[in-house]
């Protein structure tokens, strides 16, 4: 049975890599839960910013793509970035779906957290910087938030984030998150 479901997923990752859909959101089901059940992957088809890599095995454990400088893994670099795809049933729309998530994020995240907007490259990102001094791991992040389709018309928002241990290694790497924006097909 289990070859049978990693032989699935090989096959679902291999067809939208051998036909590659207008969608820019890619559907991959996996193995979670101790091999208990079966849990989707919404995956943006983003690039690797130059000198970056994925870290496949991240990438797996949290269900989202982890880029890291090559050289580096999650647990050693002092910034990544990840690329999520969160799926909108109800197509609610972004400037909504960002202020819905961002008030949860701020009631849970303490007094001292806030939420800064900053420019965007494409008119389409709304992008945020989140503060949240009482994180050791996560301090900053700053994430682009954009709306996106898969190939069968379903909704979702795409999250482009950096985070990392220190302002500095985040404010470092911002610029990456940039050159993804642009280079990612945003409908």
């Amino acid at each position: 049975m289990r070859r049978f479901i990693f032989g699935l997923a090989f096959v679902t990752v291999s067809y939208g890599a051998m036909f590659p859909a207008r969608a820019e959101v890619d559907k991959i089901i996996h193995v979670c839960d101790r091999q208990e059940r079966m849990c989707p992957e919404f995956r943006p088809r983003v690039k690797a910013p130059h000198g970056w890599a994925r870290d496949e095995a991240a990438s797996l454990k949290y269900g989202a793509s982890m880029f890291v400088p090559k050289g580096k893994t999650f647990g050693k670099a002092e910034a990544i970035i990840y690329a999520e795809g969160r799926y909108n049933e109800d197509r609610t729309e972004l400037v909504q779906w960002i202020a819905t998530s961002d008030s949860d994020w701020a009631s849970t995240s303490g007094k001292n957290a806030k939420i800064t907007t900053l420019p965007s490259v494409n008119p389409k990102v709304i992008i945020n910087r989140y503060d949240n001094p009482s994180l050791k791991d996560q301090p900053v992040e700053v994430i682009a938030h954009y709306a996106d389709l898969d190939k069968d018309g379903n909704s979702y928002v795409v999250r482009l984030a950096v985070s990392g241990r220190t302002e500095a290694a985040v404010l470092a790497a911002v610029p990456l998150l940039d050159k993804m924006i642009v280079g990612a097909k945003i409908p």
